[in-house]
């Protein structure tokens, strides 16, 4: 009896089993998984869970991130306030005048409130600052002259350029007043600003290039300080000398 017992009950565990297993195995096959076992049905289907939620995380975030990339792209870049200043000629004669411009780009309306100069310059404005339409853009221009009184050279410092909230300051200029007129020979550093080249490049051409060097300026007379009738004096009394020691001629 016993024996039969533990068969009967073997047997009907057997049969639960069995149902169990064919249940799971309809279930993984409507899931597409096969017949395969428990602990691998398990693994793949939370391997399927989790690349689901990656899936679905990768897909979200790149919904989030392509408005702002659209509408950096789409958002126009606003060029940078800038300013250049120039001299007409960079050699020039004690009272003779020179006209300094200066441009202005990418401003709408850009101000100078004052021109630093050396003492020795008397400055005007030429004309109220004045906006030229180009294909490259807006472009103001603000012109003045300047007249050197004394010799040397002469530096004009950056000149600061504001337009709203924003500024900006033009690089020094150099300016020659001497007795001929000439310029001064062009350096590096005046090459690398206005041309926009770094010091290393302009270094070596001006090392290739080659230039002459302005002459200097002669020694100014004395002033003879003497009273005006001693002065005619010695005057009359030197060219009778020079006519009585005249050896004549043929």
């Amino acid at each position: 009896m016993p024996s039969r017992l533990t068969c009967s009950v073997n047997g009907s565990v057997r049969m639960g089993v069995h149902k169990g297993q064919r249940v799971l195995f309809r279930i993984c096959n409507s899931l597409g998984l096969g017949f395969l076992s428990e602990d691998l049905h398990a693994r793949l289907f939370m391997k399927r869970i989790s690349v689901f939620f990656l899936g679905a995380f990768y897909l979200i975030s790149g919904f989030l991130v392509l408005p702002s990339k659209v509408e950096a792209t789409t958002q126009p870049v606003v060029p940078r306030l800038s300013a250049a200043a120039t001299l007409s000629c960079r050699g020039v004669k004690p009272g003779d005048w020179v006209e300094l411009v200066v441009t202005v780009r990418n401003a709408l309306h850009p101000v100078i409130t004052s021109v630093e100069r050396p003492s020795s310059f008397r400055m005007r404005t030429l004309r109220k600052p004045r906006l030229l339409k180009t294909e490259e853009g807006d472009v103001w221009l603000f012109r003045y002259q300047i007249i050197p009184t004394e010799t040397g050279d002469f530096e004009i410092p950056p000149i600061t350029v504001t337009d709203a909230s924003a500024y900006t300051r033009t690089a020094p200029l150099i300016l020659r007043v001497s007795l001929k007129g000439e310029a001064p020979a062009l350096t590096s550093c005046e090459l690398a600003r206005a041309v926009n080249l770094p010091s290393s490049l302009s270094e070596e051409i001006m090392k290739n290039a080659t230039q002459k060097a302005p002459k200097p300026d002669p020694d100014p007379a004395v002033a003879d300080l003497r009273p005006l009738p001693t002065r005619i004096i010695t005057t009359c009394w030197k060219e009778l000398q020079s006519l009585w020691n005249y050896p004549g001629g043929k």
